[in-house]
């Protein structure tokens, strides 16, 4: 599924949604504050991508930062490809050019010491 249907959504700029249920027992409620034991066993209906257009002032302001001299950067917690595309409808990357593009997760092995300090 993240390959035939994620992905390609991820990499025209949509951020993806998952709808699924799970049908539970006529029992005891189940404890909603532990999510272990909410989100198991779950079945997909749908996933659905959502677009959140860049707004319209974006790409001339990041044109005006460039022509500046000022390197513009994007930090997001979006899927990788997902931000990838929406950089690219900014106008922080073009298509084509070579760029570096890290998760989170990579960028902080980058920065950090082996102590998890920021390196100086």
């Amino acid at each position: 599924m993240v390959k035939k249907v994620i992905e390609p959504m991820a990499c025209e700029g949509l951020r993806t949604i998952c709808l699924a249920f799970r049908d539970f027992a006529a029992g005891p409620e189940p404890n909603w504050e532990n999510e272990n034991d909410i989100v198991g066993e779950l079945t997909c209906i749908a996933v659905v991508g959502i677009e959140d257009p860049v707004r319209p002032e974006v790409p001339e302001a990041i044109c005006k930062c460039q022509k500046a001299g000022i390197t513009v950067r994007m930090v997001t917690g979006d899927n990788i490809n997902t931000a990838r595309a929406i950089a690219v409808k900014c106008g922080i990357l073009q298509p084509g050019e070579d760029f570096l593009c890290l998760e989170g997760k990579d960028f902080n092995r980058r920065i950090r010491n082996e102590k998890g300090e920021v390196r100086g």
